[in-house]
């Protein structure tokens, strides 16, 4: 008997162990998929997450927003000169596994796919208001999703004199 007792707790202590995630990690934390700011000058910038489906492997989710028009009203816009030098960075988080930029100038969403490299690209050269969209995917052991990031560019030809 003493050795059925000892047997079950050693099966339920393997059986308890499992109900971590894969790495150890909490199955609260990242469960949504990490911040991203938008860098210009030195500066940082905050962006406005949109919809996302993320998954720690074990429990998962997705949120619908509308789109980066939308998620912008009211924001202050990230003042840049034409051309200026514009970098994404999720600093908490992991890199994405792929990820795409793109902008409309209206609440058309136009969606004019811009030219990243290493989650880098130069702002446009016309003044304006840019309404732009980080799409970000990740997928690897411990996680997977995608999600939408949005933020407003306005590009001034006097903004770094």
């Amino acid at each position: 008997m003493r050795v059925l007792v000892i047997g079950l707790g050693v099966a339920m202590l393997f059986i308890l162990s499992g109900c971590t995630g894969p790495t150890g990690v909490d199955d609260a934390e990242w469960m949504t998929p990490p911040e991203a700011v938008v860098i210009v000058d030195g500066d940082t910038y905050e962006t406005v997450r949109g919809s996302f489906c993320w998954s720690n492997k074990r429990q998962g989710g997705c949120e619908d927003h509308s789109g980066s028009v939308d998620l912008l009203a009211n924001k202050e816009p990230i003042i840049v000169a034409p051309g200026e030098e514009i970098t994404i960075d999720i600093p908490d988080g992991p890199e994405p596994s792929e990820y795409s930029v793109d902008f409309s100038l209206t609440d058309q969403y136009e969606n004019i796919v811009v030219l990243a490299v290493e989650n880098k690209f130069s702002a446009p050269t016309e003044e304006g208001l840019y309404y732009f969209s980080y799409f970000a995917r990740w997928e690897n052991k411990t996680y997977d999703g995608d999600a939408y990031y949005a933020f407003l560019i306005e590009v001034d030809k006097s903004a770094r004199e």
